[in-house]
Parts: C-alpha cells; structure tokens; sequence
C-alpha cells in the first residue's frame, strides 16, 4: 500500500511540475498554456504501458483528477459572471453575441450533418461545443500589443464571456435531453430542471449572503475560498444526483456566489486552487485523444476547421461592420474565433455519455489546436505592437 501511495505521489508530482514549465515556456511564447497540458496528456498515453502508469492504476487517477479539474474551471467561470456585469454585456453585445451563436452552431451542425455524415447528437455536442470562444488565446496578443483595455479590447471580452455562458446552457441541456433523444423525448426532465433551478434560487436568495459572511468572519481569506469551493463540490454532487453532470452543478454553484461582492473579492485566492486542478483536465482530453484517429479524419478536421472558422468569424464580423473600421472589424472577428476550455469540457462530455465516438471527439480536439494555433500568428500580424513616441 505505501508502494501504491509513493508510485501515485510520483506520477502526481511529476505532471504537476511538467504543467507548470509548459505553462512557463508558452507564455514565453505568447501561446496558451492549455496546448502545453493538452501535448502533456498526448505524451502520457505513449508510455501508458509503463510500470509507473500501469501499478498505479494511471488513468484512473488522472480521471479523478480531472473531475476536480471540470468542478474547479466551472465553478471559476459561474463565480466571474456577476449578475450586474452580465446585464452590461448584454446592453453592448447582444448582437454580436446571438449572431456568431447562430451562425457557429449552425455552419458546424451543417458540416457535420450533411457533408461528415454524423448522427445527430455527435453532431449536436460538436456544434454546442464550437459556438464557445477561448478568449484566453487573443487576450495575451491584445495585451502585448497595449490594446485590451480599449472599447474594442472590452467589446471582445463581453462576447466571449456571453459566448461562454451559452455555451455552457446549451451543454446543460443538451446533457439532460441525451437520454430522451435516445429514447424519445419525454416529461421525466423537467422535475430534476425545476427543482436545480428553484434549489438554486433560494439558495442565492436566502442562504448565500449570510453563509459567505459567516464563513468570512470566522476563516482568514484562503480558508474561506477552501469552504466556498466545498460548498461548490456539494452543488456540483447533487446536480450530479438529479441527472444532470457536476460540472454544470459546479458552474451553477459559481453563479450563485457571484452575485454576492464578497465572493467575488475572495476569487483572487482562488488561483493557487484552480491553478492547481484545472490543467488535469486537459492533460486528460489529451491522454483520451487517441492520435491515430486523426491519420483517417484529416478530411474532416478540415471541413469542421473550415466550419468554426467561417460561423464564428462571419458571426463576428457582421453584427460590426457598421460600427468598426474593415481592418478593425477583421481583427475583432479573429479574435472570437479561437476555441478552448468550453470545448473541450462539451466534448469531453459526450464522450463519457457515449455519445461522441472517438473518432468525433479526436476531430473537434484536433480543431481546437489549430484555432489556438492559427489565430495568435494571424493576431500578430493584425495587431502590430503600438508604438510610443
């Protein structure tokens, strides 16, 4: 058993120390980090035959890890989404935000349906998945170039921020319907919807703003931020209970907090926590990524590429055309093209449904990398450095 614990101590240790200088060495490059964790999980399906691997039971572990990975990002992204900011955005970005949706669900849906020959939820979980924006990818250009705090700079973070919280929506619904798509669409799901969402209501309501307070008064602010996330693990669970999967509990979990100015002070010393977990996610879509897989589908992360790339920036690109100069409209509706952490979360998802054949979740993977990969040279070239004189 003590073997066990070391063998298990090892192989954490070393991933979390791997994360870490691949975090280093992207941001170097300006790149984001999660190619870094995705590359990572690619290299440790390679050796998964190892003695390491195989005594500690390698897979499972990482598993386990990257379900406390999807309930720390969740929870982060619902804590971010403060009831007042939301309203702002949708006062700003609201057609932006509808338009590139549309457009992105509809080109992939398409592409998949038609032209891939998939079923229709793979291609439903591919086409949720792709409307998310992974803004973290234009963020570092916008900010090396002294452009993010600009009124376009906020424009882009209000969309992708809409654009993520949909996206999110769409993943709850669309987990809850699986089982009714499969076998006919029936009433069993609006009791377990109607009481997450009138648990969830009273909660923020009556219990939030006291209990944050309680614990504020009584814990110094990292033990706070510990008792808030385990608060979010018993939401995450009990989502997970009704039908529904943790990681929208967790997320749900976040947007009851956010609506209280304390919980958002204390996400600062979430950091440390999520930076932590979270990139165990992705080194586990990169472990689940079988890579030849793709060697048969480059056909079709082509077309899919072709699809995200054209939904997501024509989407973005009309609703302002009218509002922004055509080079500033360009470079605005490249931004919003890169995809991340959402979709890969959504397609993550359907695999463990069984619903996303290996072969789908290997093609959307594949599209992520070159959007991250793609867009941040394509922003250079559109974004040169401001000069100061």
């Amino acid at each position: 058993m003590e073997d066990l614990a070391a063998r298990g101590a090892l192989l954490v240790g070393i991933l979390i120390v791997l994360s870490r200088l691949a975090k280093a060495a992207l941001e170097r490059l300006n790149l984001p980090d999660l190619l870094g964790y995705l590359f990572i999980g690619m290299a440790l399906r390679l050796v998964e035959g190892t003695s390491l691997l195989r005594f500690v039971d390698g897979p499972q572990v990482l598993s386990f890890l990257a379900q406390l990975g999807i309930v720390a990002l969740l929870f982060r992204i619902g804590l971010e989404c403060t009831p007042k900011n939301l309203l702002r955005r949708l006062s700003g970005a609201t057609r932006i935000w509808i338009a590139n949706i549309t457009l992105s669900l509809g080109a992939v849906l398409g592409v998949a349906l038609f032209l891939l020959d998939w079923a229709l939820l793979p291609s439903l979980f591919a086409a949720v998945a792709l409307t998310a924006t992974g803004i973290g990818v234009s963020v570092r250009i916008w900010r090396h170039t002294d452009r993010l705090g600009s009124a376009k700079g906020a424009l882009m973070l209000d969309v992708a921020e809409l654009d993520d919280l949909s996206g999110v929506v769409l993943l709850a619904l669309l987990t809850a319907l699986v089982p009714q798509l499969q076998a006919g669409l029936s009433a069993d799901l609006v009791g377990p919807m109607a009481l997450l969402a009138l648990g969830g209501l009273l909660f923020a309501q009556y219990l939030e703003h006291p209990l944050t307070h309680w614990l504020h008064d009584i814990q110094p602010r990292p033990d706070l931020m510990i008792s808030v996330l385990g608060i979010g693990l018993v939401g995450a669970g009990l989502a997970a209970l009704l039908g529904f999967s943790a990681a929208i509990g967790a997320f749900f979990a976040g947007l009851i907090f956010s609506r209280d100015p304390l919980s958002v002070k204390i996400d600062a010393s979430f950091d440390s926590l999520s930076d932590l977990f979270i990139p165990f996610f992705f080194l586990h879509v990169g472990f689940a990524l079988d890579l030849s897989l793709l060697f048969g589908n480059l056909g079709a992360v082509l077309l899919l590429f072709a699809a995200a790339v054209v939904g997501k920036g024509l989407g973005s690109f009309m609703p302002v055309m009218n509002r922004l100069r055509p080079s500033s409209a360009l470079t605005f509706a490249v931004a919003l093209i890169p995809r991340s952490e959402i979709t890969l979360l959504v397609m993550q998802r359907g695999l463990d449904l069984g619903v996303v054949s290996p072969d789908a979740f290997a093609v959307v993977v594949a599209v992520v990398i070159l959007t991250m990969g793609t867009v941040p040279l394509a922003l250079r070239l559109l974004l040169p450095p401001v000069t100061t004189t």
